[in-house]
């Protein structure tokens, strides 16, 4: 096992949930962290005191913001050692009922900015591989990206589509010393539903009732550290027991679920439309 001490790792979505956790985490071990958000304000109260961390704010949904990123990480550090790419959005509602411009936000950050900021970063992976004997790409993924259940279709869609993208990166790189993670969580207690669907951050004393309920956040953020340490390549559900999720995607489960699930359209819309309102009323 190799450790944190002194990598320069880019952390992107750093101001709350998983990536504070995970800021935290990674400065605890000795890490040097980049980190981002379009909310530089809230992101230096969250991580502007740890040790040896700079906080930057940038939108990785935005071209321009994604290439002064890495460049600040150069400029600031000289090298590139790892990325945990985090920043995402969610959003709960039927196909149907999901706004267009919600679409295009979730596929901007969840995939393209994933796709981008891999791509941007890469050169400087290999070289550190080349130079210091690893490189490492992680991506903060979702177990619904192994199985796609509504009312989160569309963000299923988008962690698919990074499952598939770091499957293939993979056998691009393993055999140059680049390691590619993914970290799977079931439910994990943030804000995700609340600030998909438009509301601002809640300070950390207001923040309890916008919870959805699952695992902490540290526990994800551990499992993050593990892969950045871990000699092979990583694909880990946080629980484990979140892997069974592939399950549903497998003849003849998914025939079963296609027309189970498809039957209670109306209530599915009508409970998520509940869970949205307790978290952002």
């Amino acid at each position: 096992m190799a450790d944190l001490r002194n990598r320069v790792v880019l952390v992107t979505g750093g101001s709350a949930g998983i990536g504070r956790a995970t800021v935290a985490r990674l400065a605890a071990g000795g890490a040097r962290v980049v980190t981002c958000a379009r909310d530089g304000r809230r992101l230096v109260e969250a991580v502007g005191g740890l040790p040896g961390v700079t906080a930057v704010t940038a939108d990785v949904a935005d071209a321009a913001d994604r290439a002064a990123l890495v460049q600040r990480v150069l400029d600031e550090h000289g090298r590139l050692d790892a990325v945990v790419l985090n920043a995402g959005l969610a959003y709960a509602a039927l196909v149907e009922d999901t706004p267009g411009e919600v679409v295009e936000g979730m596929v901007a950050t969840n995939l393209t900015g994933v796709v981008e900021l891999t791509r941007l970063a890469l050169p400087h992976l290999l070289r550190a591989a080349a130079e210091r004997g690893r490189g490492d790409v992680l991506v903060v993924s979702s177990s619904a990206g192994l199985a796609q259940v509504p009312p989160l279709t569309v963000y299923s869609a988008t962690k698919a589509g990074v499952q598939g993208f770091l499957s293939g990166l993979r056998r691009e790189v393993t055999a140059r010393g680049v390691r590619v993670h993914s970290v799977l969580p079931g439910p994990v207690a943030t804000e995700w539903m609340a600030r998909g669907h438009g509301s601002p951050p809640a300070s950390d004393a207001d923040a309890d009732g916008r919870l959805t309920p699952g695992v902490a956040t540290e526990r994800v953020a551990e499992r993050v550290a593990g892969c950045l340490t871990s000699y092979w390549s990583r694909s880990v559900a946080v629980p484990r027991v979140m892997g069974l999720a592939r399950l549903g995607e497998v003849f003849p489960v998914n025939r079963v679920l296609d027309v189970v699930v498809s039957r209670q359209a109306d209530l599915i819309r009508r409970v998520s439309a509940r869970m949205v309102e307790q978290r952002t009323g």
